[in-house]
C-alpha cells in the first residue's frame, strides 16, 4: 500500500510551518489571540487548498440555476461568469464538466433543440483577450412538455483542457436560437468538478485547429476551402492528440443536409488515413425521453437533449525524423445540392501536445454506468445483475489483463478477471459477471481495479470508485405482461431473461399481430430477472411524428389485474427493466393512474388512456397551461381502465394540462393542441 501522505502538496507543509511559528509567538508573547485568528482564517480558505491530498475533488460551480433565455434579434446569448479556479500549483488528474437544465419559475422550459456551447474566453481579466476555446457543446432538449419540477444532468470529459482551469477563469454559457424569450427559458448550472492528482500525461501545448460553422455541399464555396491540411511542429512531445466536435446542421432540399443526411469523414495524418467513420448518432435510446419534437430522428453527430461526444485521435510524433514537422487533414464525403445550398457542419478542434506516460502499468476506473443514480444511465437502472463500468489505461504499456473487486459496501465482494488489449489512452466497457441485490433501497456499490498486467498499478488514487445502488423493483412471483400493439406491431419485441441469461419468455420481431391485445400470464421463482421490450423501427408504440402508426402500450400487473409497472409508450428504441422477485407476496402496487393521450399533439380530438388497480371514481380535468381556465371537465363513476374521447375542437391553439384525480392520487400530463394550417 502507498503512503498517501506522498499526495499532500508543498502547501500544507507551509501551513504546518506557519501553524507552528503562530503558535510559539503566543507562548512567547502570551497572545493566544493570533493562533485563534489562525485557526478561525483556515476555516474559510477554499475547499482543496489545505490538507488537500491527490485524488481529492474540487467542484466549483460558475453558473448557479442562471436564467437563460435566447435573443431573437441575434440569435445568440452569451452568459459570462468569473469563476476562481485552483492557482498553478495544484495539478489535475481528472476534470469533467457538468451541466444540469431545469424549467424556470413560472414558465415553461426551452422548446427547440438549439446548440448550446460552453466555452473558456479569457484567463486572468477583462483586459485579456479572449482564448475563444469550446470546451463542450449541448442540443438543448424539446422542452415544451416537461412539467415545473423537472431537471436533468449531463456530464463532459474536459480533461484535456484542464491545464487552463487555474487562477481567474471567464466561462461563456452560449445559448442559439431564435424562439420567444418571454414566456421560456431555461435554469443552466455548470460544475467543475477536477481531481487533484498528477497527470496521465504531461501537457506541453496546444493549437487551435479547424474551428467555425462551415458551409457543405455548395460547389461555390466548398467545405474543403476551410478544412485545409494543418503543418505542424513539436520537439518537445511524444503525442498529439488531436481533439474534434463536429456536428451538422441545416436541412436543405436536396437530402436534408446536414443535420439528416449520414455522410463520412476521413481522417489523414502524415498523408495516411488513420480513420474514416459517418458523422452519425442513433437518437432512439436518448436517456432524455420522451421529448416533445423529433427526438428519436438520427442525426448528424447530435441528439437533441444531449451532449456532443467528441471524437479523440492519438499519433505518435517522437523525434523520430529529421524535421519533427507533421501534417493533419479532414476531409468530408463529397456532396454537391444542385439547386439551393444551405448545409453546415460546425466543427471545434484542438491539437494537444503531449509527453508519454511515465508509469508503465496504470490503469483507472472511469466510470461505473450501473448500479448508478445518474441521470444519463437512467436507462441502465436500476439493475439487480451484471454491473457495467468503464476502464481507462494510462500507462505506456498495452493493457492486457485485470483484477476487479466489486459489490455492496459491507457485504463479501466478488471478483472478475479481464483480459482484452487495451492501447495506451483507450478506454474499454466491461460487463461484470453475478447479481447485486442489495440490502436495502439505497446501497453504496464499490468498484476496486487491481494488478494491471499482473503487476501493482503504479497510481492507485484513481482505481476505486462507488455509486448509488437502488434497489430494483420487487415483482410478484404471478405476473401478467399485457401488450396492446399499435399499427405496426411487425417492428415489435419482447423477452424476459433470467440472472443466467435464459429467455423465460419472448415474442419474436414479426410474430405480433396489428391493434391487438396481448396477455401473457408468466410464473417465476425468486432471483433477478430482466424485461426488453424493443421497437426496430426505434419509435416506440406511440409517436406525436407518425400518428398514423396508432397507439399502444405494456403493462404489468399481479394475477389479480393490480399494477406493477407501466411503461409510457413513447419510449424509442427499448423498453429495459431489471427486477427482483423474492416471494414476498406483499409486494407494493403502483397507486398511481395511468394517464396516456393520444395524439398528445392534435387539433382538437384526442383520447384519453387511463388505467386505475381498483373501480372507483375519478375525474377527467383539462385546464390551460397556466391553470386558470378549466376548459373540460368529466365524471367517470365505477370506473377502472378505458380510452375516453375528448373533443376540444373549439379550444384555441396551445398547451393545456390534462389532470385525472382519483380516490389516492392525481396525475397531470401536458399536450399541445395545434391545427395544422
Amino acid at each position: 500500500m502507498k503512503n498517501r501522505f506522498n499526495g499532500l502538496k508543498p502547501i500544507f507543509l507551509k501551513d504546518l510551518l506557519t501553524a507552528f511559528l503562530f503558535y510559539a509567538v503566543s507562548i512567547f508573547l502570551n497572545m493566544k489571540i493570533y493562533l485563534m485568528i489562525f485557526i478561525i482564517s483556515s476555516l474559510f480558505i477554499p475547499a482543496g487548498k489545505v490538507l488537500s491530498y491527490t485524488g481529492d475533488t474540487i467542484h466549483l460551480i460558475t453558473h448557479n440555476r442562471e436564467k437563460i433565455i435566447t435573443d431573437p434579434s441575434k440569435g445568440f446569448n452569451a452568459y459570462n461568469n468569473w469563476g476562481e479556479f485552483p492557482s498553478e500549483n495544484t495539478s489535475y488528474r481528472k476534470a469533467v464538466l457538468y451541466i444540469t437544465y431545469q424549467c424556470p419559475d413560472s414558465q415553461r422550459c426551452g422548446e427547440w433543440d438549439y446548440i448550446d456551447n460552453i466555452y473558456l474566453r479569457r484567463k486572468g481579466s477583462v483586459n485579456d483577450t479572449s482564448l475563444d476555446i469550446e470546451l463542450a457543446r449541448m442540443i438543448s432538449p424539446y422542452g415544451s412538455r416537461f412539467m415545473p419540477d423537472w431537471k436533468f444532468t449531463w456530464k463532459s470529459d474536459i480533461t484535456d483542457f484542464s491545464f487552463l482551469l487555474h487562477d481567474s477563469v471567464e466561462i461563456e454559457f452560449n445559448h442559439t436560437g431564435y424562439e420567444s424569450n418571454t414566456d421560456r427559458g431555461w435554469l443552466i448550472s455548470i460544475d467543475f468538478e477536477l481531481t487533484e492528482g498528477i497527470p496521465a500525461m504531461e501537457v506541453k501545448g496546444y493549437e487551435k485547429l479547424w474551428t467555425g460553422s462551415f458551409p457543405y455541399g455548395n460547389k461555390d464555396d466548398d467545405i474543403e476551402n476551410y478544412l485545409k491540411p494543418i503543418t505542424f511542429e513539436n520537439r518537445n512531445a511524444d503525442i498529439a492528440r488531436l481533439r474534434i466536435l463536429q456536428t451538422g446542421h441545416g436541412m436543405d432540399d436536396y437530402e436534408n443536409c446536414s443535420e439528416f443526411c449520414r455522410k463520412y469523414r476521413k481522417i489523414y495524418f502524415d498523408n495516411v488515413l488513420t480513420d474514416q467513420k459517418d458523422i452519425w448518432r442513433e437518437c432512439g435510446d436518448n436517456p432524455l425521453y420522451p421529448q416533445a419534437g423529433t427526438w428519436i430522428f438520427d442525426r448528424a453527430g447530435w441528439c437533441p437533449g444531449a451532449m456532443v461526444i467528441p471524437d479523440t485521435y492519438d499519433f505518435n510524433i517522437s523525434n523520430d525524423s529529421s524535421d519533427h514537422r507533421h501534417t493533419a487533414d479532414i476531409d468530408m464525403e463529397h456532396y454537391i445540392n444542385p439547386g439551393k445550398p444551405s448545409a453546415n457542419y460546425v466543427f471545434s478542434s484542438f491539437l494537444f501536445y503531449y509527453k508519454k506516460p511515465e508509469l508503465k502499468n496504470d490503469v483507472s476506473l472511469e466510470e461505473i454506468i450501473s448500479p448508478s443514480d445518474d441521470d444519463i444511465h437512467s436507462r441502465n437502472n436500476p439493475v439487480c445483475k451484471y454491473p457495467k463500468i468503464i476502464i481507462k489505461n494510462n500507462g505506456s504499456k498495452v493493457l492486457t489483463d485485470l483484477k476487479i473487486n466489486y459489490g455492496i459496501d459491507g457485504e463479501e465482494l466478488q471478483s472478475y478477471d479481464w483480459s482484452g488489449h487495451l492501447e495506451t489512452s483507450a478506454a474499454a466497457e466491461i460487463t461484470l459477471d453475478g447479481v447485486i441485490y442489495g440490502n436495502g433501497e439505497r446501497n453504496k456499490f464499490t468498484v476496486t481495479l487491481l494488478n494491471p498486467n499482473g503487476f501493482e498499478d503504479e497510481y492507485d488514487y484513481d482505481n476505486s470508485g462507488t455509486s448509488v445502488l437502488i434497489l430494483p423493483q420487487v415483482f410478484d412471483p404471478e405476473i401478467i405482461l399485457t401488450v396492446k400493439t399499435n399499427n405496426a406491431a411487425s417492428q415489435n419485441f419482447y423477452q424476459l431473461i433470467n440472472k443466467k441469461n435464459i429467455f423465460i419468455k419472448q415474442r419474436l420481431p414479426g410474430s405480433l399481430e396489428n391493434n391487438k391485445v396481448y396477455k401473457d400470464t408468466i410464473r417465476l421463482s425468486n432471483g433477478c430477472y430482466e424485461f426488453v421490450f424493443g421497437d426496430t423501427a426505434n419509435n416506440g408504440l406511440d409517436f406525436w411524428f407518425s400518428p398514423e402508426e396508432g397507439y399502444g402500450y405494456v403493462r404489468i400487473t399481479d394475477n389479480k389485474g393490480k399494477l406493477i409497472r407501466a411503461y409510457n409508450p413513447d419510449f424509442g428504441k427499448e423498453i429495459r427493466q431489471q427486477f427482483i422477485v423474492t416471494g414476498n407476496p406483499s409486494v407494493t402496487e403502483d397507486i398511481t393512474p395511468v394517464l396516456n393521450i393520444f395524439p398528445v399533439r392534435n387539433p382538437g380530438k384526442f383520447f384519453c388512456d387511463i388505467f386505475l388497480n381498483e373501480i372507483q371514481n375519478i375525474s377527467l380535468k383539462i385546464t390551460t397551461e397556466d391553470k386558470k381556465k378549466l376548459v373540460y371537465y368529466k365524471k367517470l363513476k365505477n370506473f377502472k381502465e378505458g380510452m375516453i374521447d375528448v373533443n376540444l375542437s373549439k379550444a384555441k391553439d396551445g398547451f393545456y394540462l390534462v389532470n385525472v384525480v382519483s380516490r389516492n392520487k392525481t396525475v397531470t400530463k401536458k399536450m399541445k393542441i395545434k391545427r395544422d394550417t
